[in-house]
């Protein structure tokens, strides 16, 4: 079997068609006409995925975020991103990356995150860009709710922006940077709006609109490694699926 045959599975189930025009998603590096033994999966590339990857023999990294957005000009081996592809050019490691079509597809990023917050009948949050999920949970008091993520998500913290005494039962969510759509959370009724890297002035705005956002951080979309993992091992069992064991968050708490 070779990697193409996964990569005909991922994309019959999310599409790169479904991917925003501005995101780069498919393949990144390297060929899919290559025996498939082991497949590496991670949220981001870094320089330390890369050396897992090299260590375990991979033949592929299936990445949530692109390692390349913007075309490159020039690639210098002595830079970051250089030494990147260089080395997964070396050591003949193909990279693929679904991003945005994983967000909106049926089954991506939102629908896994709506179901580990326990979202009942989950409905499609933001209709133009056809992002997002909002429903209602059981009901719990606003500190209890924040100690659910804290626990589901596997985060260590969040931001609160807005109100902090309301009882919890209506809850939007959208993966990755998703302040844009707090209107449409408003919009549907929503007691609180999970998403990340809410930025000051969008904080400012959530506030004059009186709804609450936790801010959950882009990094709380790991749950994509054991996600696809746990989908391709079981649709591939003749493939090693790997769950990378690097921690790609570049912010830490001090």
């Amino acid at each position: 079997m070779n990697l193409i045959d996964i990569i005909k599975y991922f994309e019959m189930k999310y599409p790169k068609d479904l991917a925003y025009e501005w995101d780069n998603v498919g393949i990144q590096v390297g060929t899919l006409n290559h025996k498939a033994n082991k497949v590496l999966v991670s949220l981001d590339l870094t320089k330390a995925v890369v050396k897992e990857a090299i260590n375990l023999k991979v033949d592929m990294i299936l990445t949530h975020h692109p390692l390349m957005f913007q075309p490159m000009r020039k690639i210098i081996f002595d830079s970051p991103k250089g030494w990147i592809i260089k080395n997964l050019i070396k050591h003949n490691i193909t990279v693929y990356s679904a991003h945005t079509n994983y967000d909106v597809a049926k089954g991506g990023m939102n629908d896994v995150l709506a179901n580990r917050l326990n979202i009942k009948s989950p409905k499609l949050l933001d209709i133009e860009d056809e992002i997002g999920r909002y429903g209602e949970i059981d009901e719990v008091d606003f500190s209890t709710f924040i100690n659910i993520i804290k626990k589901t998500l596997d985060i260590d913290n969040v931001k609160v922006i807005g109100r902090e005494d309301k009882p919890i039962k209506t809850i939007g969510i959208s993966g990755g940077s998703g302040s844009k759509h707090m209107y449409e959370a408003k919009k549907v009724g929503c007691d609180v709006y999970l998403t990340g890297d809410v930025t000051y002035h969008s904080a400012l705005d959530a506030i004059a609109l009186g709804l609450t956002i936790v801010d959950i951080g882009h990094h709380a979309e790991k749950i994509f490694v054991e996600a696809v993992t746990n989908e391709l091992s079981k649709e591939f069992t003749e493939i090693e699926f790997i769950k990378s064991t690097v921690d790609t968050n570049p912010f830490k708490t001090v």
